[in-house]
């Protein structure tokens, strides 16, 4: 604020006398010219032709002000993102930290304890282990920790007490590049770069062939989409994706993350933001993602984690519950009720569910199976 101030004196001072010393030089010009103009020692000519070369004279003058005050803007602007670049990270690699070359996708979090201001734990010494290719969806209340979990394994923070592993190794031991080289992570809200469909596929293997574009993006059900364009996989991409709809951005996502072929696959409410109708594509592409990984799902929408292989419920930082979605429903503790709540929510929208049944006799009926 002070240097923009400062910048806008500066400019409010110097124009001003520009033009002052220039009208004075033009003044001066003619008076003078104009008595030798009369005294017949100076042609009129000559001085129309002296008071033009004047004005030139200063424009460039004039154009040097205001690019001083164009410079004054951007210095401040380049203090700033200076100032960004030189900040001092809470997370880097340890000294002597190791690659983590390949990856098994096995992933335990033990005794992890961790807040994100300090006197305040999010997480109460949780205690995970997720075999390699388990798909195991987390499952809870707004603020329970959720998406806390993804972001220590991810390694955004560090845990303030306990460990997160990956195959065996603290992920504080290792290079935080090597150790996302090994994960995909898709998000609600995906982030679609400027450019073509082509290129944003293409972010995390910038080296991929054409087929290999083209094959993802029919994995994820996104290919006949992009062909129905003017353009095809050459589309051009405002940005943010603002010429794009939602679920075409998150179909882009899954195939962005499925190009480089991850061990780990993190879905923090992917599908949360999609019509029924995309997401039923979708999960089919989903499925094709999910084979062969290690796969951690996030979701409110209850029916989209029935199938994962375990459901850990997690409320005030503590795994509260955990089995499968037939075992929990048993169970009728704090997962039967999120899963019945959604099916009221669903009932008060007017809508039931197949064979005409109401969406409480589907928890019924599930409950049993």
């Amino acid at each position: 604020m002070q240097a923009n101030v400062h910048a806008g004196k500066v400019t409010a001072f110097i124009q001003p006398l520009v033009a002052v010393v220039s009208a004075i030089a033009l003044a001066v010009a003619v008076f003078v010219g104009g008595l030798m103009v009369r005294s017949g020692a100076l042609e009129l000519g000559f001085l129309v032709s002296y008071a033009l070369y004047i004005n030139r004279f200063f424009d460039p003058i004039r154009d040097m002000t205001q690019q001083y005050s164009n410079m004054q803007r951007a210095t401040v602007a380049a203090e700033r993102i200076f100032e960004i670049l030189d900040w001092p990270q809470d997370v880097a690699d340890a000294p002597g930290a190791i690659e983590l070359t390949t990856s098994r996708g096995e992933i335990e979090f033990r005794d992890v304890h961790f807040g994100y201001k300090e006197g305040v734990e999010v997480l109460h010494g949780l205690d995970i282990h997720v075999q390699p290719g388990e798909h195991v969806a987390f499952v809870g209340p707004t603020g329970a920790g959720k998406t806390t979990v993804i972001s220590l394994l991810a390694r955004f923070y560090d845990v303030t007490g306990g460990a997160v592993l990956v195959d065996g190794h603290d992920v504080r031991e290792v290079t935080m590049r090597s150790l996302r080289s090994q994960m995909g992570i898709v998000l609600q809200d995906p982030f679609i770069f400027s450019g073509t469909i082509r290129g944003n596929i293409a972010f995390g293997k910038p080296d991929a062939t054409d087929a290999e574009v083209e094959e993802v993006a029919r994995a994820v059900g996104l290919h006949d989409l992009i062909m129905r364009m003017e353009n095809g996989y050459d589309t051009p991409v405002l940005p943010n994706g603002a010429n794009l709809s939602l679920g075409q951005r998150q179909l882009i996502s899954f195939a962005r993350v499925m190009l480089p072929q991850p061990k780990i696959l993190m879905l923090d409410e992917a599908t949360a933001g999609i019509d029924t109708q995309t997401e039923a594509l979708l999960q089919r592409g989903v499925a094709r993602l999910m084979e062969g990984r290690t796969t951690l799902i996030i979701a409110h929408r209850l029916s989209t984690v029935r199938d994962a292989d375990r459901i850990i419920v997690i409320d005030h930082g503590r795994v509260a519950e955990e089995g499968n979605h037939a075992e929990l429903m048993r169970l009728g503790g704090m997962y039967a009720n999120l899963y019945t709540m959604g099916f009221r929510d669903v009932t008060s929208n007017g809508r039931h569910g197949t064979n005409g049944a109401t969406p409480e006799e589907q928890v019924e009926t599930s409950a049993a199976q």
